[in-house]
């Protein structure tokens, strides 16, 4: 059946088995966790490299990434570690590689926008815009040509649709029938500048379509809709075998590079209030009081173990990384910068 076909067909149910919510939620709180400590540590300046959080957007990795399977491939970009811990990849080895310890993902060589993971499948973080999607293309075609029915799942955000190669890969996806499927992180704006400013047509899936790939849009602040539209598109590119595209609305709560929020000097207080109210958290800690009040003291448990695991992974690899700078001589990091000067 034609992808445009079994897209047509209503997403399904909104309603979720209790244990899915609760999973759900404890992933997202993972991402936001983690993320949160990582703006702690950052002035410590034991993390000496760039990194780009996305807090406020943690909705979109686990509902993306939750109906996959752990051989689907997942292709990231710089703004990863919501993608890498959504995907399965292991903690301690991010946070290791984040200290540029011999013990991290990518024995400390990658930092924070190199992520990669094979035991799950995270087989890319590249910090070129939009860079790994033709990577996709890539991988797609082998596991056609090997006869899979996996999916190299592509995440691009929305500074990604301005770079020529996204709407290269695009066409060569839907040329030759291969099973990406697209992931648009649409948080409306490129370092400081709104999509409406870079593109004369800011609309993705109707630029997609022109292209022969089939998209939808979704809230990508909701979890549940997110979730259930990756499914729906996961089965779609299983049975068709074509290439699809979904784009998921957002918001970033920090600054594009940096722990920094993300109206410092740049937005309206109004407008991070009225996000603060929308973010995905937020939202889906009030779904579970209203429809799921059972599952109340379940979170707060996974809450507190969460953090807890967190918090031992992070002062672990802050040891190991005192004790890695005395052992080479490490020379201590340059004062941070005047803020009278920035």
């Amino acid at each position: 059946m034609p992808a445009r076909e079994l897209l047509s067909a209503p997403v399904s149910e909104r309603r979720m088995a209790p244990q899915r919510i609760l999973e759900l939620y404890e992933r997202m709180w993972r991402i936001r966790v983690v993320e949160e400590r990582i703006k702690d540590e950052y002035a410590s300046r034991r993390i000496r490299g760039p990194v780009h959080l996305s807090i406020g957007q943690e909705a979109i990795a686990v509902g993306v990434l939750s109906p996959c399977r752990q051989a689907d491939v997942c292709l990231s970009t710089h703004r990863n570690h919501a993608h890498y811990l959504a995907k399965g990849g292991g903690l301690t080895g991010m946070v290791h590689e984040l200290y540029g310890l011999p013990s991290g993902s990518c024995k400390g060589y990658g930092g924070s926008m190199h992520l990669f993971d094979r035991q799950a499948n995270v087989l890319l973080s590249s910090a070129v815009v939009a860079g790994s999607v033709p990577i996709a293309a890539g991988i797609a075609f082998a596991l056609k040509r090997d006869g899979t029915d996996g999916v190299c799942i592509s995440f691009v955000g929305d500074g990604g649709t301005d770079e020529g190669v996204f709407y290269e890969t695009l066409n060569l996806a839907a040329l030759l029938k291969l099973p990406v499927f697209f992931v648009v992180e649409n948080n409306g704006v490129s370092t400081l500048t709104p999509l409406a400013k870079r593109q004369a047509v800011p609309d993705v899936v109707s630029k997609a379509e022109r292209f022969g790939v089939q998209g939808m849009r979704v809230d990508g602040n909701d979890a549940v809709e997110v979730a259930a539209a990756s499914q729906q598109i996961l089965e779609c590119i299983r049975r068709s075998g074509e290439p699809l595209l979904l784009e998921a609305v957002t918001y970033r709560l920090c600054a594009h590079v940096g722990p920094a929020v993300y109206t410092s000097g740049i937005g309206a207080d109004e407008e991070l209030l009225t996000h603060l109210e929308q973010e995905p958290l937020k939202a889906f800690k009030a779904r579970i009081r209203s429809d799921y009040p059972e599952l109340i003291e379940a979170c707060a448990k996974r809450e507190q173990a969460v953090s807890e695991e967190v918090h031992q992974v992070f002062e672990e690899a802050k040891r190991r990384f005192d004790e890695e700078a005395v052992r080479v001589g490490l020379p201590p990091p340059p004062p941070p910068p005047d803020p009278r000067r920035v």
